[in-house]
């Protein structure tokens, strides 16, 4: 399996991206290899690579902040779970970011009808 070559344009713009998702997610977007390296893979290791950056939204609220912001700005995203890769996997992507979704961990509600 071959991974899609990156987007050239939207690495190089990756200090404006990362700028403005940090302003989004002042605290909870992460750049740095030791950082990003334990993204780089889910529970399949066969195939690794790390994304242009790593955000962790707490809330709704802050997933459609960092959606529309991606939108906006023609940047890929990953979603991310538990990186179990025991329910379809989550191979990063060079010119996009990784939405991870591990501070989203309350039960806010129930439906209970549905």
């Amino acid at each position: 399996m071959h991974l899609p070559p990156p987007d050239d344009s939207i690495i190089a713009r990756r200090a404006e991206i990362v700028a403005g998702l940090r302003a989004i997610l002042p605290d909870h977007v992460f750049t740095d290899d030791v950082s990003l390296g334990v993204y780089d893979c889910d529970a399949l290791t066969a195939i690794r690579q790390k994304p242009l950056a790593a955000v962790l939204p707490g809330d709704a609220d802050e997933i459609a902040q960092v959606l529309r912001f991606c939108r906006d700005h023609g940047v890929n995203i990953v979603p991310r779970g538990a990186g179990t890769s025991l329910s379809g996997g989550s191979t990063p992507l060079a010119d996009g970011i990784l939405l991870v979704t591990a501070r989203l961990n309350r039960i806010l509600d129930i439906d209970y009808e549905n």
